[in-house]
């Protein structure tokens, strides 16, 4: 049986830049805060616009939202030291969102 604080030992090691000496990088963590923030104000903005029927440009509308959606994925796996995978931009939204979720971000 693993202790409490062994998934919080794998990520100090994950997250280390280097070798042995090499200090453990954290982010700032307003930083960490506000692209969460960010991110639960664009997918209820998705969200609204899935449904909103009668809007003018909708596709447009939900288009550039979903665009700015995955550049705040972009910003967040930067900030969580999640790799980036070179794939589609919807199979790339997926592997971060789930890869996030995994490290405890939510949104």
């Amino acid at each position: 049986m693993d202790s409490p604080f062994h998934d919080l030992g794998k990520v100090f090691r994950r997250r280390r830049a280097g070798g042995r000496g090499a200090p453990c990088i954290m982010p700032d963590p307003f930083q960490t805060l506000n692209v969460q923030l960010r991110l639960s104000r664009v997918v209820g903005e998705i969200r609204r616009l899935e449904c909103d029927q009668g809007r003018w440009a909708r596709a447009h509308h939900l288009a550039a939202a979903t665009r700015a959606y995955d550049d705040l994925l972009l910003d967040a796996a930067r900030l969580a030291g999640v790799p980036v995978p070179d794939a589609p931009a919807p199979v790339r939204r997926v592997m971060i969102e789930s890869a996030l979720r995994h490290d405890g971000w939510s949104w």
